[in-house]
Parts: structure tokens; sequence; C-alpha cells
């Protein structure tokens, strides 16, 4: 019994000692997240792979990670909280030349550009007398999307501007688009008659066009104004985008989108436009997430880019947030320049 117990010390002693000698670099830490963007609220995950590469197991391995504020983690994870940070712990154990995952389901309800960090990696001796710190700082990125806006208000606004865009679209038809041919009922101009197809049935017969091309759209949101400490109205414009975008596209508007917002780590020094069609909203909903309430320009410069860039028969919508009283200078610049009315949506009256 004493020659085993001795045997067994002995063995200790050795991997205690081969584990003091431990080369750090040969434990591989991968840290990664199972999505880039992101509905807010919606889970993904977020998971640490270490890699052993000694024979020697690590009996103890401690993974230190970074997540926002906003992020919903488990209480018994939380190592301890900062200003705007919530340092995470994860434990495991990890054989000779093997490989674990550590992986966390986690949920951001904020709009923004989050940062995620694996921190460092600690683990211990054979004995767990010593302890080794492996810093590693590596950072991932996640967009969350602002929210829909649930507005009665906007939601019938939106309907009446939608009706008013449809109906003057039935007021022109385009000459070039003829879908088929109809009987002449004595109040079409001659102009119309299809004079071959009339030949041919020996009755008149006059043609029937198509309407105008798909209605457009620009939506236009101005941030110069904002006050730079009203996250909450910020987040506001974004849903209010997001909320009109969606629901014009829905309806088979083409809408180009339109900001002076400086996003959020987008190397960009120009003013921001997207193209919006039905099913293809997903970067217009990335570049809502990183909007800022930093501007690029002013209302006047913003509504100057929207112009040259649009269609000749797009509407137009400008959102403006609390606080921002341009709303009839906005109004006066597009018709002047294009003899459209605008749809004016300031989140002012919205929240109110």
């Amino acid at each position: 019994m004493l020659t085993l117990l001795i045997v067994f010390l002995a063995l200790g002693l050795i991997l205690e000692i081969i584990s003091l000698r431990r080369d750090p670099s040969q434990v591989v830490f991968e840290f990664s997240l199972s999505a880039l963007r992101t509905e807010p609220g919606a889970p993904f995950h977020v998971q640490a792979a270490i890699t052993n590469n000694s024979r020697i197991p690590l009996a103890y391995l401690a993974v230190l990670e970074t997540y926002p504020a906003a992020a919903v983690v488990p209480d018994n994870m939380i190592l301890r909280t900062r200003q705007e940070e919530i340092v995470v712990k994860k434990y495991c154990r990890v054989k000779g030349r093997d490989k674990k995952k550590l992986t966390l389901e986690t949920s951001v309800a904020k709009r923004g550009v989050h940062t995620l960090s694996g921190d460092s990696v600690e683990f211990g001796d054979f004995l767990g007398f010593h302890e080794f710190h492996n810093k590693v700082f590596l950072k991932r990125e996640i967009v969350v999307y602002p929210e829909r806006l649930v507005s009665q208000d906007l939601s019938e606004a939106l309907g009446r501007f939608y009706g008013d865009m449809a109906a003057k679209r039935f007021l022109i038809r385009d000459p070039i688009l003829t879908i088929g041919c109809r009987e002449y009922t004595g109040r079409e101009p001659m102009k119309e008659i299809h004079w071959l197809q009339s030949a041919h049935r020996n009755e008149l017969m006059v043609r029937e066009f198509d309407y105008t091309r798909q209605l457009s759209a620009c939506v236009i949101l101005s941030v110069d104004e904002i006050n730079q400490d009203d996250e909450a109205g910020l987040d506001d414009c974004c849903s209010a985008a997001r909320t009109i975008c969606e629901s014009l596209t829905e309806s088979g508007v083409s809408v180009n989108f339109y900001t002076n917002s400086l996003l959020k780590r987008i190397q960009s020094y120009a003013l921001w436009k997207c193209e919006v069609s039905s099913g293809h909203t997903d970067e217009l909903l990335e570049g809502l997430g990183r909007v800022s309430s930093y501007s690029r320009g002013t209302l006047t410069g913003l509504l100057e880019y929207a112009h040259r860039n649009s269609d000749s028969d797009a509407a137009f919508i400008v959102i403006l947030p609390s606080g921002d009283n341009r709303g009839d200078e906005a109004q006066s610049y597009i018709r002047n320049k294009t003899g459209r009315e605008t749809m004016l949506i300031n989140m002012g009256g919205l929240r109110d």
C-alpha cells in the first residue's frame, strides 16, 4: 500500500513538473459567433473552441469573454459587470491532443453594432497550485436590426400616401407597353385604334396600354439635428424607416433609402444610399443597425443628393427626429424642385 502511494506521488510530481513547463502556445483559442446580423432579441450562439496540442491534459481551464451590457447572459456565468460590458467566465477540462467547444446562447435586444470578444484563457498546473494566462483579445461584431415601429398613426398615414401614389399612376398610361386590344367604344382617341387588328377582326379595335412603370419612393432620414444623447429617439427613427420601407416594398413600391448619418464602422465619406425591394432588405436593415447620431452633412444637402439620384416620378418621405422643426423647409424644397408633395414623419408627433 505504501509502495502504491509512493508511485502515485511520484507520478503526480512528474506530471506537475511537466505541466509547469507547459508551452502556453500549445493551447489554441478560437472565438466565433453563429450570426453577424440579427433581429433584436433573437438568440444566437457564442462559441469558444480550445485546442490542447499538448499530450498533458488540462485539468482546469477557464475562458474569459466580454459581452455588451445589453446581452442576456445567465447570472451564474457573470464574473463581473463593467460600465458597458459583462465579463463572462466559462470552465472546462481538456484532454491531451483534444479540442473542446464551449457554446453559450445569448441575445441582444438593443439596436446597434455590438462587440463580443474572447479576452483570455486561464489554465492551471496539474496539481492546481499555479495558474497561467494566455491573452488573446479576439473581437467579433454583430449588428442588431431596429424593431418595426408599431404605430396606428404611421400605418394610417402610409395607407393614405400609398393610395395617393397608386391613384396618380392610373392617371397616366405608358404608350410603349401594350398588353392587348379591345373593342372600340367611341370614347377612345383615334390614335389608340389598332388598324391592323381592326382589319383582321372587321371591327374597330383599340390598344389597351399598361400603366406606368413600377411606383417608386425616396425615404429620407436626417440626423443632423438629433440630440446626441437621445439614443431612444434615434432608435425610433430607425424603426420608423424600417417600417416605412418594408411596408412600401410589400405593396410593390421600389424604394431608395437615403441618410446623412455616419454609419458605425463603415469607412465611407459619402451620403448613404440603399436600394430596397421586396425580399431584398438585408442591406437596409444592416445599415439601419449601424446608423449613428453623427451626421455627414445637412438636411438640404441630403435632399439635394436624393433628388439627383432618384427617379423623376419618385414620391418623397422625410423622417425627422423629435425636436427637428424643419419639416416645412423640407417640403418646400422638394415641392420647388420636383413639383411633388412630401410625406413628413416627425418622430416627436409619433412618440407623443
